[in-house]
């Protein structure tokens, strides 16, 4: 081994299994396959019924970077915390069982995190299986900390993080959206950031998580978006925050005071120089608005003289929204979570990703 190579900091991945038989070698191997040398693999079996076990294991004994260990079913946050227990590395990066680490995305992440000075640091990620698309997060702290009022401001398998901070803050294993609990409980305490670049191939299929635990998951989010909330605002009166959870749970208004309130809320959450945050904010604002239209025209002007604050300028779809205001229709919104992460194909978050102007 070089001089080169023992200077470089262990990376301990962790990685909770459970009944992945389908996709877990894979994801195992996108590891493996690391362009960065300094790794060890902790495989944490979750009480898998199906052939997970005897394939890491198959796994496990051709490489010896890889660590097994194995243990009764209960939660993703128990076996995560087991697998970070186990660490001897400096920083500790998470990795989800049915996704694909593109190959570089240690070495690049670890070396954008030193440069910024965050603790905690993620990526953006490809979909792939039963949906596609550029899956955007925001890069800054103080817009990740706006994001996470809405949804995680990572992505639970891009993140690459300090191995103190991780073991000195463990996860609520009580928690069926134990990423949120974290990531919300730490955003007071840690610097984050997430990389301008697809660390991730992200799979979508009918067994993953946030689809079979979707009830648990929400009730969830409404529990810790609320603590985040006063702890973000704490200024904030509690109805005040009850104006701020209808417009995160994407819940129509009636009145058109609230309705205003709220616009002001998601405009104060888009002030940090994030291009791609004052536009999802504004997204946000104008589906508020969608979903209050049979307030009538009063609901459009308020939008119209709102948006402005978005440091953006309303698009086509307005038009759209001024009929459905003169109307008063009663939009049927698919309620698509307001936990899930965003799917942005656009030239202009592209550009984001690949450097170009």
């Amino acid at each position: 081994m070089d001089d080169k190579m023992r200077s470089l900091p262990l990376i301990s991945v962790v990685m909770p299994v459970y009944n992945r038989a389908r996709y877990v070698a894979e994801a195992v191997n996108s590891i493996l396959a690391q362009t960065y040398p300094q790794l060890e693999l902790i495989i944490v079996d979750d009480g898998s019924t199906d052939e997970s076990p005897e394939i890491v294991q198959a796994l496990a004994a051709r490489d010896r970077r890889i660590r097994l260990l194995f243990q009764p079913h209960y939660s993703q946050g128990r076996a995560r915390n087991a697998g970070i227990a186990l660490a001897c590395g400096e920083y500790i990066a998470h990795m989800d069982d049915d996704d694909i680490a593109l190959p570089d995305r240690l070495t690049v992440q670890l070396d954008w995190m030193r440069r910024t000075g965050v603790d905690i640091c993620g990526g953006c990620s490809q979909a792939f299986g039963d949906s596609h698309g550029l899956l955007w997060f925001p890069e800054t702290h103080e817009a990740i900390r706006n994001e996470l009022v809405f949804r995680c401001g990572f992505l639970q398998g891009t993140v690459l993080i300090r191995a103190d901070i991780a073991k000195a803050h463990p996860y609520d294993e009580q928690a069926s959206f134990e990423d949120y609990e974290l990531w919300t409980r730490l955003a007071p305490l840690c610097r984050m950031g997430n990389m301008p670049r697809i660390l991730l191939r992200e799979r979508f299929h009918p067994q993953q998580i946030h689809k079979m635990k979707a009830d648990a998951i929400r009730a969830d989010w409404r529990k810790y978006f609320e603590r985040y909330l006063r702890a973000l605002f704490p200024q904030a009166t509690p109805a005040e925050r009850d104006i701020f959870a209808r417009a995160a749970g994407q819940e129509p208004f009636t009145s058109l005071a609230d309705l205003e309130e709220a616009g002001r809320w998601l405009a104060l959450l888009a002030q940090p120089p994030d291009a791609l945050l004052r536009r999802r904010m504004a997204d946000r604002w104008f589906a508020v608005c969608r979903r209050s239209a049979p307030l009538g025209l009063a609901c459009y002007r308020i939008y119209r003289r709102l948006t402005t604050q978005f440091g953006i300028t309303a698009d086509h779809g307005t038009f759209k929204l001024w009929l459905a205001c003169c109307l008063r229709l009663n939009p049927a919104i698919r309620r698509a979570g307001c936990m899930q992460t965003q799917n942005y194909t656009s030239a202009g978050f592209q550009a984001n990703l690949t450097g170009e102007s």
